[in-house]
């Protein structure tokens, strides 16, 4: 029963985002730590395969996204596998429509994940903070990060830089620095250099060469906050 509502509330989820591109809610953000769940490799039966088997082929063939149809087509039928694919599977599909631009549509679909019962990875809450970076939503995105915490899962530097990037794009400067403080504190990252650039060409984008310089200096020395 829960297969089936699963299956079809993600067309039901597509249809809402094509016709109104409005966000979820922030309970809909909310992730369920149900654990992982491991592949079925079995063998297939001769001379006939089994519905399992060829379900999963199309998913061990890792298929191309182009369209949010072919998306929302692979994740139901990844959706009504017993058990279904690790994360990882769910994230190479996301990962692809991401990078077709449509960040909506990869809220939509971890949504259905998070109603099936199959729980994030880094990986997931990652690419989940990098869509509502994209969308100027990064309310959200902060509150996908405290569900590294609550789910007991370390963010990676990658983590911190597109939270950065993400405030430096809506010229919230004090937010990026933040951020970046927050990540030292937190002694498990220690920033790159992609994360001393992104900062140094917030700084010069908004106009404070002074403080650009000042980064730079500070990332000579290895001193850790920015003021």
């Amino acid at each position: 029963m829960r297969n089936i509502a699963g299956s079809s509330s993600s067309y039901c989820s597509y249809r809402r985002w094509r016709g109104m591109p409005c966000l979820h809610s922030n309970s809909t953000v909310v992730v369920f730590a149900n654990g992982y769940f491991a592949f079925l490799h079995s063998e297939p039966s001769k001379p006939i395969k089994s519905t399992r088997t060829q379900l999963e082929q199309p998913v061990r063939n890792s298929p191309k996204i182009t369209t949010v149809e072919d998306a929302f087509n692979v994740f139901d039928r990844m959706l009504q596998m017993r058990p279904p694919p690790s994360v990882v599977r769910f994230n190479q599909i996301l990962g692809q429509v991401a990078k077709l631009k449509h960040y909506s549509a990869v809220i939509s679909l971890y949504n259905q994940m998070d109603v099936s019962g199959i729980g994030p990875d880094v990986y997931t809450l990652n690419i989940l903070i990098n869509c509502y970076c994209h969308l100027n939503q990064m309310g959200f995105s902060l509150s996908v990060l405290g569900n590294f915490f609550k789910l007991g899962l370390k963010p990676k530097v990658s983590t911190f830089n597109t939270l950065i990037n993400g405030f430096l794009l809506e010229n919230r400067v004090a937010e990026a620095a933040g951020i970046f403080n927050k990540m030292i504190a937190g002694g498990n990252c220690q920033p790159s250099v992609v994360t001393y650039g992104t900062l140094v060409k917030g700084f010069c984008m908004k106009g404070n060469n002074s403080a650009a310089i000042s980064c730079l200096g500070r990332w000579r020395k290895g001193l850790a906050s920015l003021t």
